[in-house]
């Protein structure tokens, strides 16, 4: 089963940037959530520091269930990837790899947060993992409930 990873902008600099995003790389998040994955989805990641890019990416594929999306600061002011989100008819996890509560005023407000089935705040990459389980554990549940 495909599952998206969108990434917004600046993921790609994880290790230059602030030490709150502690020492991982966008490349050894990577490596994790395939591993973690294995057998169960086949992630299509997709990273941009492109807001455009993004919303083309995810228009084409609105035909999968599942989309775990890191906005980055697109979270806090992009009406264009939010309104491009309803158009997508499967779940929507957002992950932040920082408490968005704990940081600056800016930061506590996200509008992808109004299409956002879940969200996932603070837990670094373990957030990516914690979606991941989620979705496996609701696939579980409605194959059970058929």
């Amino acid at each position: 089963m495909k599952i998206l990873i969108i990434n917004g902008p600046n993921l790609n600099f994880l290790k230059k940037r602030e030490k709150i995003y502690h020492e991982n790389s966008f490349k050894n998040i990577k490596k994790k959530i395939l591993k973690y994955s294995k057998n169960i989805f086949i992630p299509i990641f997709y990273n941009s520091n492109c807001e455009g890019k993004i919303i083309n990416f995810i228009q084409k594929n609105l035909n999968l269930k599942y989309l775990i999306i890191n906005p980055g600061a697109y979270s806090h002011y992009s009406i264009s990837i939010l309104d491009n989100l309803k158009s997508f008819k499967g779940k929507i996890i957002e992950i932040h790899l920082t408490n968005i509560y704990k940081r600056d005023f800016y930061r506590k407000n996200s509008l992808i947060s109004l299409r956002s089935n879940i969200i996932i705040s603070g837990m670094n990459y373990y957030g990516f993992i914690i979606a991941l389980n989620y979705l496996i554990f609701n696939i579980k549940i409605c194959k059970n409930h058929k």
